[in-house]
């Protein structure tokens, strides 16, 4: 489908483009360790979905995205983009991992503001960065409208599919796992408002092997809540606060965090347990902050987030995770940061503390400013019942660690 569209684009860019520009934008991440036996050493509380991560990743992560825009003589704009990703373990080759991203999308055919696209790719994802939890992660196949004005809301539509091959049948079947997801945005002067809704469907199936797929669904409701404006209101500083809430049943049970894209372990565990997965149900509160001064500045996160999947995958826990990372801008192009945060599993009473520090490298003052060259302290303590279970082998019998090293970040 994306080759044809794509030699359609090409052929309107011979014939009608008045302009047509290529650029790039993406992602770099590369950590080192200054002890070589704790070059993946990272530490993240069983259970929890994310970790603090301030000196605290496992792996090279980079991800290269190339677009362009055909502007044509009718004032229309297509937007197509091709990202692939890259990564490997901490020190080792930096190999090509997955295309997370090949769509076109289409601006300008209205007056309305409205855009439509196809082709894979990430849809509206939403991030708390200093723990890198995409809490919609909404990704994939398909095709979608974005943000047409209906007056006093804009709505936005995805439609992303998945026919999964499981690779534990032998003849090469597959199955259909498909994904409805509606945004309503209300706009403020202060900031914006989401409803977001999302109904998943697995379709059954009968394998020629004799196993089967009952076929499943589920859904899922939130509203989120993005404020511009308090911290200039109470600090006088820039910043934003987002706040979420979540609720999910059956299939949606991720609460906008997965799609059918890479789902096939699911699928997979689908095959043994039937319709179970029809019992699940979770929900999330969320609250992060970024705010800054030219001398100082902060991000913090909070979640917590109760998940009843016992049924199907044998788990039932609540999540709790706070945390938070002040910079402080001693130079233009230095600054100093700590990071302190706690992550507890109540029912399996999982605890880990996790706190660093770093000393930054950057081109200019703020914390969203990138480039930066780290040199990072971190250090992890966790419950006795947790042993094994964090920092890899080498912390195998310890209920604490620590890692020295230094950090690359970079988004363009």
């Amino acid at each position: 489908m994306n080759k044809v569209l794509f030699l359609l684009l090409f052929v309107a860019n011979s014939t009608l483009a008045l302009e047509n520009s290529f650029g790039t934008h993406g992602y770099l991440r590369i950590q080192t360790s200054l002890q070589d036996q704790k070059e993946n050493i990272c530490f993240k509380a069983p259970g929890a979905n994310t970790k603090y991560r301030l000196g605290n990743e496992c792996e090279t992560w980079g991800e290269l995205s190339l677009f362009q825009d055909i502007k044509l003589d009718n004032g229309v704009v297509i937007h197509n983009e091709f990202m692939p990703v890259f990564s490997a373990p901490n020190n080792k080759t930096i190999d090509y991992f997955r295309t997370d991203q090949l769509y076109s999308e289409v601006f300008n055919l209205f007056e309305n503001s409205v855009s439509f696209w196809v082709g894979r790719r990430w849809h509206q994802r939403f991030d708390s960065h200093i723990t890198d939890y995409f809490f919609f992660a909404m990704s994939g196949d398909g095709f979608g409208m974005n943000k047409l004005d209906l007056g006093e809301v804009k709505l936005s539509y995805s439609f992303m599919f998945n026919n999964i091959d499981p690779a534990t049948i032998p003849e090469g079947e597959d199955t259909l796992f498909t994904s409805h997801d509606l945004r309503l945005l209300k706009e403020f002067e202060r900031g914006e408002l989401t409803l977001f809704l999302n109904y998943m469907q697995l379709d059954g199936q009968n394998f020629h092997s004799g196993e089967k797929i009952n076929a499943v669904d589920g859904y899922a409701i939130g509203l989120m809540y993005k404020d511009t404006q308090i911290f200039k209101d109470l600090l006088g500083l820039e910043g934003a606060n987002i706040a979420g809430l979540f609720y999910g049943e059956g299939l949606a049970r991720g609460l906008g965090t997965y799609t059918p894209y890479l789902q096939e372990p699911f699928v997979e565990d689908m095959i043994n347990k039937g319709n179970a997965i029809e019992d699940s149900k979770a929900y999330r509160f969320i609250n992060y902050n970024d705010f800054q001064s030219t001398d100082w500045g902060v991000m913090s996160n909070i979640v917590y987030e109760y998940k009843d999947d016992a049924s199907f995958s044998n788990t039932k826990q609540t999540w709790f995770s706070i945390g938070a990372r002040p910079y402080w801008f001693f130079h233009k192009n230095v600054r100093a940061l700590v990071e302190v945060g706690y992550d507890k599993v109540k029912n399996e009473k999982y605890n880990l503390l996790k706190t660093g520090t770093a000393l930054e490298f950057a081109l200019d003052k703020g914390i969203w400013k990138r480039p930066v060259l780290r040199l990072f302290y971190t250090h992890a303590s966790w419950s006795e019942n947790a042993k094994a279970l964090i920092g890899t082998d080498y912390y195998a019998d310890k209920t604490s660690g620590s890692n020295l090293g230094v950090q690359l970040e970079y988004w363009w």
